[in-house]
């Protein structure tokens, strides 16, 4: 379950396992006005919250959460993975749907130049 909080103090919880839901999101990412608005993701799962706020000192920051689908063949493990793309430095956190785990990532990753979602 994916909780989205916004700067008027708003959460919002979306299930990105539901298509309408995850088609509404992917919708409302692309809008400048929404990105903006966004202060936190947090995926709530097993018990935890795993939260990634919106940081300082950057120009740019855009916000993106996704299921990934396991596949044990490729031992990929699956879960929910949120992420935010700030100037040239990315940050996401994968839970783990198979285990109370996750996996915090954070890279530099160069001048975004292409957006998939604008």
């Amino acid at each position: 379950m994916l909780k989205v909080h916004t700067i008027d103090g708003l959460t919002t919880r979306i299930d990105l396992d539901d298509p309408e839901q995850a088609k509404e999101w992917l919708t409302r990412l692309r809008q400048k006005a929404f990105q903006d608005c966004i202060t936190a993701l947090t995926i709530f799962d097993k018990g935890v919250q795993y939260s990634l706020t919106r940081p300082k000192g950057f120009n740019r920051v855009f916000f993106f959460a996704e299921v990934v689908q396991a596949d044990p063949e490729l031992k990929i493990k699956g879960g929910e993975r949120i992420t935010a793309q700030m100037d040239d430095t990315k940050i996401a956190i994968m839970v783990h749907q198979s285990q109370r785990a996750a996996r915090v990532s954070a890279m530099k990753t160069g001048k975004s130049r292409f957006n998939p979602l604008t």
